[in-house]
């Protein structure tokens, strides 16, 4: 009886380090302090997820394409502590709209949306939001934190409404 209880307990527990390890297959693991390393892994990461991907030019970040809109993400880590990956996006004004309609713009935004940082930097609206992590980026994690920035995206344009400061529609 006791020899059956230990063979049961060894095949669960058996069973259980089977299962973490599969699910450790959708994510790479993020650690030290180099940054470069940390995009190239992000990049293979959203690459093998089928998320269009490329490396910018600055080889700490990493562009996303989706809903025809770039994302850049630039990971910060480092040896001891949480890790994160800074999202940037940016927007144009439409035509005929100012610097000074994009800062009341950011200022609405920034009051009425808790989902990141909103300023005008270069003629252009940029939205920066961040996803933190410890030594393991997930890809489903990842690749659920960008379907976020769509939302909230979403919720932008709602807040921009009848003065269609940008051109995004919902």
């Amino acid at each position: 009886m006791v020899l059956h209880r230990l063979l049961v307990i060894f095949v669960a527990l058996a069973l259980a380090g089977c299962a973490s390890v599969q699910g450790r297959d959708a994510g790479r693991e993020v650690s030290g302090s180099d940054d470069r390393a940390a995009a190239d892994s992000i990049r293979d990461l959203l690459a093998t997820a089928g998320v269009a991907v490329e490396q910018a030019s600055d080889g700490v970040s990493v562009f996303v394409y989706r809903r025809g809109m770039a994302t850049l993400l630039t990971p910060i880590v480092q040896t001891a502590g949480l890790d994160r990956i800074v999202s940037t996006r940016r927007y144009a004004p439409a035509p005929g709209h100012s610097d000074e309609d994009l800062a009341a713009l950011a200022l609405a935004l920034n009051d009425t949306l808790n989902v990141g940082v909103f300023s005008v930097e270069g003629g252009a609206l940029v939205f920066q939001s961040q996803m933190t992590f410890l030594d393991r980026v997930d890809s489903q994690e990842l690749v659920a934190f960008l379907g976020w920035l769509d939302a909230a995206e979403l919720a932008m344009a709602r807040v921009d409404g009848p003065a269609g400061t940008l051109l995004i529609s919902d």
